[in-house]
């Protein structure tokens, strides 16, 4: 069961309209005075209590768990605000445009103006949630907006390096095909290596967030076909970050032989064959343990595989590393960017900025581009395709 817990810098005034709930359940269980008439209004109306708990419920499953932690941590920093400012209860919600516009002019500053829009973003939901009106596009806020962006505090994180060819030797022979846990782990890597796609969609934060509605389980539809002499794994995902509940398809092709060690459809099956016979509902990645089924999740791989590229000194790498490097490899290959941007589950080419090591990709391509017209040139004339096997010797 998820537990709330106590961040830096997360204090805030005590109240019986504040309980102290995760920070995904702050949106629903966060109230005012004006929640108490909204419940009131609805009881009028001939809505249970039992029904409106339902309602709510609905409305929070409506959004995934790292939105609703997300929008979560606006409104903390907006309670804390009004508690600094003496804010009234009463004036929280519905919070008018002068609220809000001293909210945001306090903020600039302090971070992001996307940071700033965010916290926003976790206003108006909770607004909704309690059906009050929302002044958040009115007066001088949609100034403010703007100075919050041209103001912020840029925050960007470093580059995320790719995971490489390398990085999954050493991950493979710290592992134990044959395991259960190693099964898993090396079928997890490589599919978010090759299938391009980010670990979120294929393993689990932690045991209490895992839904069947939102996590790939093993009675998911896997389609096996042979294409050009290459087996082929078409695996349904049921969410994915751009789709959500519409799904998608993680597409594993296997590799030629001179990397047949990172083969995807052989780690996959293998992990199959070793954690077989697992109930419907089991998480696609999960493996057999000796109290039963336990779940790779996703922190804990990161953690695991991370210690393996420490101690063979490789560079240090993250989630959406993976992605990157199968993206690059692929790229490298000669696979068309369309391809990598439907393979990938991306709706536009906004995927290039994931891109690392262009200096040694666009010459690579530029080289097989030249030897492709070389050996086009060489076969329509007659002559052999090799550059070194022709004769430049004057007549």
């Amino acid at each position: 069961r998820k537990t709330a817990r106590k961040s830096r810098g997360s204090g805030i005034v005590p109240s019986p309209f504040r309980p102290h709930v995760p920070a995904d359940r702050r949106i629903l269980l966060w109230t005012t005075p004006h929640s108490t008439s909204t419940h009131t209004a609805m009881l009028e109306s001939g809505i249970s209590p039992l029904l409106q708990v339902k309602i709510f419920e609905n409305l929070l499953l409506s959004h995934v768990p790292e939105t609703r932690e997300s929008y979560g941590a606006g409104l903390l920093r907006f309670t804390q605000f009004c508690d600094r400012s003496s804010i009234g209860e009463s004036a929280r919600m519905p919070a008018d445009r002068f609220l809000l516009a001293a909210f945001v002019a306090d903020a600039v500053g302090t971070c992001s103006g996307k940071c700033i829009r965010n916290w926003l973003n976790g206003l108006r939901l909770w607004h909704i949630f309690n059906d009050a009106e929302w002044h958040g596009d009115e007066g001088w806020l949609p100034a403010l907006k703007k100075a919050a962006d041209k103001g912020g505090v840029l925050f960007k994180r470093p580059p995320r390096g790719p995971i490489t060819p390398t990085h999954l030797r050493a991950l493979r022979a710290s592992l134990d095909l044959q395991s259960p846990l190693g099964a898993a782990s090396w079928a997890a890597a490589l599919t978010a290596f090759w299938g391009c796609r980010r670990l979120g969609e294929l393993l689990i934060r932690s045991p209490g967030k895992f839904s069947t509605t939102r996590d790939t389980c093993r009675d998911t539809r896997v389609g096996v076909s042979v294409v050009d002499g290459h087996r082929v794994l078409s695996i349904h995902l049921v969410w994915t970050k751009t789709t959500t509940l519409q799904g998608g398809k993680c597409i594993l092709t296997a590799v030629p032989h001179v990397k047949s060690d990172l083969c995807p459809v052989w780690a996959f099956q293998n992990h199959c064959r070793i954690n077989h016979s697992p109930p419907a509902d089991t998480p696609l990645f999960a493996y057999r343990a000796p109290s039963g089924w336990s779940y790779l999740l996703k922190d804990s791989f990161l953690r695991s595989s991370s210690t393996v590229f420490r101690s063979a000194s490789l560079d240090q790498v993250f989630g959406h590393s993976y992605r990157i490097g199968g993206s690059l490899e692929l790229l490298s290959t000669g696979v068309a960017p369309e391809m990598i941007m439907k393979l990938g589950g991306w709706t536009s080419l906004c995927f290039l900025i994931y891109w690392r090591r262009l200096a040694e990709v666009i010459p690579s391509a530029i080289s097989r581009a030249w030897k492709d017209r070389i050996t086009e040139f060489a076969r329509a004339h007659g002559h052999p395709s090799d550059v070194d096997a022709l004769s430049f010797d004057d007549d």
